[in-house]
């Protein structure tokens, strides 16, 4: 059998660090000729975090495996109280209650949900006790998601609330749960689309639905819970659009038509597309772009760092990035199929979705396919509590590939 330090996750690892490497440029870059006090000097305290982060990367994968077992309820269990004390305690930003000041740190419990929330599932979906077959044991690991995102989305941060659900059915498909139970649980996503578009779109919705329901026969308790379900979520779409925030609401609208507010909510999206466009095949060179030395581009540090790399490395920088994103999540997947704990291979895949879906939506944001919902580059963009938390996610998926004999 080889030695543990033979098992090493060295393309996971590099394409981490470069990544984080390639972010500290960027950020450079995107503060370089700070117009605010509020973004001068980040470039230096991102590089304080990425030293913490690196650190606890290779704490996370020194850990074994059982302990990180061991510890996924009580992490969970204070993730959640850290929540609940950001809604009544948290330093606002951007519109929501996020942070939690210590001293001169600021922390978002919401990025250490993420984690725990991978983790408690996890430990739930290994446990041989529990039949993902039933619907019943689905919903009960459903609550693992329900809870942080109910959490989070008080604040509101919508686009941190639907990581959770990300989460949840990539895991739930990994854990071969039945196809009903994830049609089930995307159902409710289409539902609110249609409901939104208007009454007609929400009928069709519905009468699809019921042949859906006719052609698949589900258990009767599973037909009702569909029924209700959808119907309460058609009914309750129109006051819970309402409950977004007028910023929020405009960002969805402006995603189908950004030149319809080109100076409020659609004028992110237009200087982002115009960033990218003007990079070219090979950029116009580090701290050389007109949109972000100009500060035509808005949080260009944070969510928009993509579009940083792309004005000024362009399309080869921009490909350069997404490939070693994508050797981190093809190894993480890797991972999750050759280790032999199903725990450690829950949380390859959780780690896996999550990172994956900040991806997407973040490259889709600043190309204008969706919309500005305020969720960072992996491993890039600027954050101090999420660059930790993506590296301790991926240590502790390195460190089920150093231990992956282990039972």
């Amino acid at each position: 059998m080889p030695a543990p330090r033979q098992e090493a996750a060295w393309p996971l690892l590099s394409a981490t660090i470069a990544l984080i490497l390639i972010g500290l440029a960027a950020i450079y870059s995107a503060t370089f000729r700070a117009e605010t006090a509020r973004i001068a000097g980040l470039a230096g305290q991102q590089g304080v975090w990425a030293v913490l982060a690196v650190i606890g990367l290779v704490a996370a994968a020194w850990i074994p495996q059982r302990i990180w077992a061991a510890l996924a309820y009580p992490l969970f269990g204070v993730s959640l109280l850290a929540l609940l004390i950001v809604l009544g305690f948290g330093a606002r930003g951007m519109g929501a209650e996020r942070w939690l000041v210590l001293g001169p740190l600021r922390i978002q419990p919401s990025e250490m949900a993420k984690l725990a929330t991978v983790l408690a599932l996890a430990r739930y979906l290994s446990d041989r006790r529990a039949n993902l077959s039933e619907l019943s044991d689905v919903v009960k690991a459903g609550g693992f998601a329900l809870a942080p995102l109910f959490l989070v989305i008080q604040q509101p941060d919508l686009g941190t609330a639907l990581v959770f659900s990300a989460v949840f059915v990539g895991m739930a498909f990994w854990a071969g749960v039945p196809n009903i139970f994830l049609l089930a649980a995307l159902m409710p996503i289409v539902n609110v689309v249609c409901a939104l578009t208007g009454l007609v779109a929400w009928a069709m919705f519905v009468m699809v639905l019921a042949i859906v329901l006719a052609v698949v026969r589900p258990p009767l308790i599973s037909t009702v819970a569909a029924i209700v379900t959808n119907v309460a979520v058609g009914i309750a779409t129109p006051a819970l659009w309402g409950g977004l925030a007028t910023y929020q609401r405009q960002r969805i609208l402006t995603l189908f038509d950004p030149e319809s507010d080109p100076l409020g909510a659609g004028y992110q999206i237009i200087q982002s597309k115009v960033a990218v466009g003007s990079g070219d095949l090979l950029g116009r060179g580090w701290l050389e772009g007109s949109q972000t030395q100009l500060a035509y581009l808005p949080e260009r540090h944070t969510d928009f760092v993509f579009s940083v790399i792309g004005e000024e490395f362009g399309f080869v920088g921009t490909t350069f990035v997404l490939g070693l994103l994508f050797v981190v999540l093809w190894r993480g997947v890797v991972i999750a199929r050759m280790v032999n704990s199903s725990f450690s291979s829950f949380v390859c895949i959780g780690v896996v979705t999550w990172l994956a879906f900040h991806t997407v939506v973040n490259v889709g944001m600043t190309v204008g396919l969706m919309p500005v919902v305020g969720l960072p580059l992996p491993l890039v963009s600027y954050g101090g509590s999420a660059l930790v938390a993506n590296c301790v996610a991926i240590g502790i998926v390195a460190g089920a590939r150093l231990r992956r004999l282990d039972y």
